[in-house]
Order: structure tokens, then C-alpha cells, then sequence
């Protein structure tokens, strides 16, 4: 195996008849001595195959960091200024949303509640083939999941962080839209669509709830979406101001 012993130097003459394994010098075992080489070779392989891994979580957390904290290196001022003012109204309008009546469905007498309604109903539509339980989520599902998508697109697609965090802000609302409704299955009064409360017509979370054993306890799952919709509303606030502030660092 060696022409030339590793221990003792030996060179190996063509004409000596001892074994291949073994050094007729110095007696060494080849094939021993390589087990114990590849042994000694071994862990810093396992070393260097987890620092791989280390490395591909680190590499994971830099693209995230890159996709979702993104800032051009220049940045029109008036682009920055104007992300400003809309983030102030974002601000304003979001906390006197937040602020509204759960039980009164106060949102429902809001400038922002009317749009969201085509979406709502259309969400029925597209849900329909799903069968009657997605049916009847489908409405408030697609209402607060659409603004996602399309947050989605504006963050891979366009490179627009800020926008797609006005996206969560959309969605943050809508969440916040459809506590009062859910919240409104256990003791129905508010007037729908259908021109009747739920006691006497279609309320969606009546079914839903009913269906998932939790109809006795819907106010206190109103007020837990309404919770959830405020931490979205907060997330999106502070993500969208942390970008105007680096953007502002960087206006032209």
C-alpha cells in the first residue's frame, strides 16, 4: 500500500517478499495506520457539515432580512415625505379604529368598513366548491387575507416593503372588521345585509362557530380577533416606520 514507509521511511525493493500491508523495516501496519489517520480525519468533517448548516440559517435570515427591511440606496425626498404623511394617517386612522366598539360594531358605521364588503361577499363565491363550512368562513377569510397577497406581491415582486406593510395595515382593519361579527353570533343584533339579525336570517359565525363547539363562547372569540387585529395593526405601524426612517436617511 505505501512504497515508502510513513513510520520509518523504509523504501519498499521490488524483490522483497514480504506482505504489501506491512513494512518489512519497522513491522507497521498500513491498513491499521490509515484506519487511524481516517479516524483522526473525521470530526472537524462533522465540524465543518454543521458549520454548513450554520451557515445556511445565517444565509436564511440575511435574504429575510434583505426582502422584508429592504431601502434603496438613494430615495426621493418626496417619495420619503409622502410615505410620511401617509404613514401619520395610517397612524391616526388606525388607533380610532382600534379605539371603536366591539359590541356595537362601530366599525360598521366607518368610512373603511363599505369597501370591504364586495370583497367580503365575494369570498363566499370563491369558497363555495370547498363546501358549506368554508362557505361561510370563505367571506371573512378572503376580507382579510387578500390584503396578504397582494402585500406578498408588492414584497417579492416590486421590492416594496413599505407598501406590502400597508398591506398588513389593510388586513389589520379588516381582522378588526369581523370580531363585532363573530362576536355578534352568541346574542345576534345587528341588522346584515340581509336586511334581518341573525335570529331570523343568515349570520355566518352562527353556523361556523356552532360547527367548531365554540357558539357559546363567540363573544370572547370576538374579543380575541379584535386582539389579534390590534397586534397586526401595531406590527405594520412599526415596520412601515422603521423603513420611512432609514428612507429618510437615505432621501436625495
Amino acid at each position: 500500500m505505501y512504497r515508502k514507509c510513513p513510520k520509518c521511511g523504509h523504501e519498499r525493493a521490488a524483490d522483497e517478499p514480504q506482505s504489501a500491508d506491512a513494512c518489512p523495516a519497522c513491522g507497521l501496519i498500513f491498513s491499521k495506520y490509515l484506519k487511524s489517520r481516517l479516524s483522526a480525519v473525521a470530526p472537524p468533517a462533522a465540524t465543518a457539515a454543521t458549520g454548513s448548516s450554520g451557515d445556511a440559517e445565517d444565509g436564511l435570515a440575511a435574504r429575510a432580512k434583505a426582502l422584508f427591511l429592504f431601502v434603496p440606496g438613494e430615495v426621493s425626498a418626496v417619495h420619503v415625505y409622502a410615505r410620511a404623511a401617509l404613514l401619520a394617517a395610517l397612524v391616526v386612522y388606525g388607533v380610532k379604529l382600534a379605539a371603536m366598539d366591539v359590541p356595537s360594531w362601530e366599525m360598521s358605521r366607518s368610512l373603511i368598513h363599505l369597501p370591504m364588503v364586495p370583497f367580503h361577499e365575494f369570498g363566499h363565491v370563491l369558497f363555495m366548491p370547498l363546501g358549506e363550512f368554508m362557505h361561510l368562513l370563505g367571506g371573512s377569510l378572503f376580507q382579510a387575507a387578500l390584503p396578504l397577497v397582494l402585500g406578498g406581491i408588492f414584497l417579492v415582486k416590486n421590492r416594496d416593503p413599505f407598501a406590502a406593510a400597508a398591506m398588513l395595515w389593510w388586513s389589520a382593519v379588516a381582522v378588526m372588521d369581523i370580531a363585532p361579527y363573530i362576536y355578534d353570533a352568541q346574542q345576534p343584533q345587528h341588522i346584515l345585509l340581509t336586511g334581518r339579525t341573525g335570529d331570523e336570517g343568515a349570520h355566518d359565525f352562527i353556523d361556523v362557530l356552532a360547527d367548531l363547539g365554540l357558539l357559546e363562547k363567540a363573544q370572547a372569540v370576538g374579543y380575541a380577533v379584535h386582539r389579534l387585529g390590534i397586534a397586526m395593526l401595531a406590527a405594520s405601524l412599526a415596520w412601515a416606520g422603521w423603513l420611512v426612517w432609514r428612507q429618510f436617511a437615505n432621501r436625495r
